[in-house]
């Protein structure tokens, strides 16, 4: 299995609001026609819960947003894509570090646990005779262990199989799909499984000047980053994010050196041994660096790591189509005078290199 594709993030997920407007133009089925105009085949869909179930009545699901996800699934269909759905903030669970402290998924006897398999059994069943409709349990889990993860699993996938036989389920690695923690990924017997990372390394690079990550909102690291190079001034930098959110510091392992394509590649390896251990199918279900990174920057990165899939088999739904701080699109103000993006408001280079992946015909 090789598959070439990309996000569409801020859709049902990560959006300011779930207003009319937006659910009925920021996508459409020209959008997919596009996509696989490219020469993509796979789209990931990130969902968020929230999306079609509310607070005020848990295990309700609202059935003018489930058809809303339908009609995608009809879409891709039509474009003979695959269309992963990607569970992307889940009761009870969130992968923003300034609020993960307060998740109780790993509690196995909280409301949200229920709820959240309660979730997989009704997507599972809706969904059951979409021939190409994958399930991603959870995006990026931040477990306090990688074994409570691997637990909820356990129990999330015969909810899923007591239902649907056959389609593919993915599942991450922890802490933010890091490859660094498939070293403790565990193999589950169904034959099924495709197992993810995520791969935005190093963060540094990758999200220079984010405002929503921990080194830069907390004013530790505020630099404009070029790659290849060795970024200037990382020296302690692992210690002082990890005075601020332990979990996310695991990122800052072997920072302050010269990046290149040759460390990326050693930074995806112990995901490539999990695969040539098990003989299971892999994918990166999200990577990218943010439009903040110059134009040569952005697309020396993304051509080097997508020559890494492409030279593995690996496949990838890059992050993402549109918006996003990432978008190979990007319509929005923040954006609007950016150098990576044409006069069509597409970045053409990203696209180039994210083409790059696309076997030859």
């Amino acid at each position: 299995m090789y598959l070439q594709g990309v996000n569409i993030g801020g859709y049902f997920s990560q959006a300011d609001e779930f207003n009319e407007e937006h659910l009925n133009t920021f996508i459409t089925v020209d959008d997919i026609e596009i996509i696989k105009g490219w020469g993509f085949n796979i789209i990931r869909l990130p969902v968020d819960y929230f999306f079609f179930e509310t607070g005020e009545k848990p295990f309700y699901y609202l059935e003018n947003r489930l058809k809303l996800i339908d009609r995608v699934v009809n879409w891709t269909h039509q474009n003979n894509i695959f269309l992963i759905l990607d569970l992307h903030k889940a009761p009870g669970h969130t992968f923003d570090v300034r609020e993960s402290e307060n998740n109780d998924l790993w509690d196995k006897n909280s409301e949200n646990r229920k709820r959240f398999l309660k979730i997989w059994d009704m997507l599972s069943k809706r969904y059951q005779t979409s021939k190409n409709v994958m399930y991603e349990i959870m995006n990026e889990p931040i477990a306090p262990e990688d074994s409570d993860w691997y637990e909820l699993v356990k129990e999330v996938l015969p909810t899923i199989r007591k239902n649907d036989t056959n389609s593919y389920i993915i599942v991450e690695s922890n802490l933010w799909g890091q490859a660094s923690t498939f070293k403790n990924m565990r193999k589950f017997p169904d034959e099924k499984i495709v197992y993810s990372f995520h791969f935005y390394e190093p963060h540094v690079i990758t999200h220079q000047m984010a405002e929503w990550v921990p080194f830069v909102y907390n004013n530790i690291y505020r630099r404009y980053v070029k790659y290849p190079g060795r970024p200037e001034g990382l020296a302690n930098m692992k210690e002082e994010v990890a005075r601020v959110s332990p979990q996310f510091a695991s990122f800052f392992e072997r920072q302050d050196i010269e990046w290149n394509k040759l460390e990326l590649e050693k930074l995806i390896s112990p995901v490539l041994a999990f695969r040539e251990k098990y003989k299971v199918p892999i994918l990166c279900g999200e990577f990218g660096c943010v439009v903040k990174a110059d134009q040569e920057t952005r697309k020396n990165w993304l051509t080097d790591l997508i020559s890494i899939f492409r030279k593995y088999q690996i496949s990838y739904t890059y992050w993402s189509y549109k918006n996003m701080d990432f978008g190979i699109y990007d319509f929005t103000k923040k954006y609007a005078d950016n150098p990576n993006y044409s006069k069509e408001r597409l970045d053409e280079e990203t696209l180039k290199a994210l083409q790059g992946g696309i076997p030859d015909k």
